[in-house]
């Protein structure tokens, strides 16, 4: 089943400020803004040139082939369309993955049903179908660009923000915590200090932090997404940048920033 976006029905932010917004989420090792290719032959179109998308499509297909320049996946009328996929990606698994490129990419997604964001690219005479992004079980990846169309603002203090939800998941290096039904992902990496434990890693402490605990973060940076990004991957908003702690309020387990 396809659902159609309409591109331009979608404010999006100021091309500076989102440019700013990627440079520093890139920074914290979490989202990349590299370039994202159309073709085999470099067509550097959906990086440099966002407004030539005439539109999205969310598809709820089946992915019968993957290779290592695109996935292909079955239309509505039982067609093969075909999607280019050659450039970088965003991959959320087991752990949050920037900067990766298709040909490490495409190793992740298997054949089978899965729900696909296609964008679809014209240049001059030429059209092109691009996978943006896709959600197979647990599995979100997605391109860069889609945080210049889906991204709803972005909130920064110089001090920090005292956000505070239910842990309802953790990965390697990131934990997602849930309030009124909106969930956050938040980046854990890098080095921490643990309260009466010295200095430590996410992995060396994650097993304290349990899910359906109450966890507040002390952070710099939020960008919240759109419904339209959230209602396919399941992620209202992105947390990185700490200034004071990790804090889990219901086991007592702390971390600050090494």
């Amino acid at each position: 089943m396809i659902y159609l976006m309409n591109v331009s029905r979608i404010r999006k932010p100021d091309l500076k400020i989102v440019v700013m917004i990627a440079a520093a989420v890139t920074i914290a090792v979490m989202l990349a803004t590299s370039s994202a290719y159309a073709s085999s032959a470099n067509l550097d179109v959906v990086a440099e040139h966002p407004k030539i998308i005439k539109k999205l499509d969310v598809l709820e297909t089946v992915i019968t082939s993957v290779d290592n320049s695109s996935i292909t996946i079955v239309g509505d009328g039982g067609e093969e369309i075909r999607l280019l996929a050659m450039g970088r990606w965003l991959i959320i698994s087991e752990e949050i993955i920037p900067n990766t490129n298709w040909a490490d990419a495409m190793s992740y997604v298997e054949n089978g049903e899965a729900t696909v964001v296609m964008g679809v690219v014209t240049r001059g005479n030429e059209t092109h179908h691009i996978c943006l992004g896709l959600k197979q079980g647990e599995l979100i990846m997605f391109r860069p660009i889609l945080l210049r169309i889906y991204a709803a603002g972005h909130r920064h203090t110089k001090t920090y923000m005292g956000p505070r939800g239910e842990l309802v998941a953790k990965g390697e290096n990131y934990m997602i915590l849930e309030r009124d039904s909106r969930r956050v992902i938040a980046v854990t990496g890098g080095r921490w200090i643990k309260a009466g434990g010295g200095e430590v890693t996410w992995s060396n402490v994650a097993d304290e932090f349990h899910v359906g605990d109450t966890v507040r973060l002390f952070c710099h940076n939020i960008l919240v997404m759109r419904k339209e990004f959230s209602d396919v991957f399941g992620i209202d908003a992105f947390i990185w940048g700490y200034s004071g702690a990790i804090i889990d309020l219901t086991s007592g387990a702390a971390l600050s920033r090494a």
